[in-house]
């Protein structure tokens, strides 16, 4: 499937809306179903393969991923962030940004570009404290 800026907002939308009755963030089939029947009534005209529940939970699976690039090169020493130019390498054959990508692959398209649902992911995502003092 193919998917608009508007399509992806739309979806991480609807899942924000679903969040109470998710369960920290562990939404369930059905509501990647909705999420689906959702995307086709808002957007009648899609690109690419039909947008189903399998779909979107992929989808899903997509953006958590990038969420956890984004704060792995915000927490790593070194990297500055910017959501308009994400990690600001400028130079592809940048040696640390290719040693830090080889350990985090889903970080390499935010070599120099940020990540656009930064702040809605935030908000789906469960906040997982971590440290012994917490």
């Amino acid at each position: 499937a193919v998917w608009s800026k508007a399509e992806e907002t739309a979806f991480l939308e609807f899942l924000l809306k679903a969040l109470p009755s998710s369960g920290d963030g562990g939404f369930k089939t059905t509501t990647f179903n909705q999420a689906a029947t959702h995307l086709k009534e808002k957007f009648t005209q899609q690109r690419g393969a039909e947008k189903t529940g399998v779909v979107c939970k992929n989808k899903w699976t997509a953006f958590k991923k990038a969420y956890h690039s984004v704060i792995e090169i915000k927490c790593t020493s070194g990297f500055t962030w910017s959501d308009e130019h994400g990690a600001g390498i400028a130079n592809r054959k940048d040696d640390v940004w290719a040693r830090f990508t080889k350990s985090h692959p889903h970080a390499k398209p935010f070599m120099s570009k940020g990540f656009d649902h930064f702040e809605i992911m935030e908000q789906l995502m469960p906040n997982q404290s971590k440290g012994a003092h917490v």
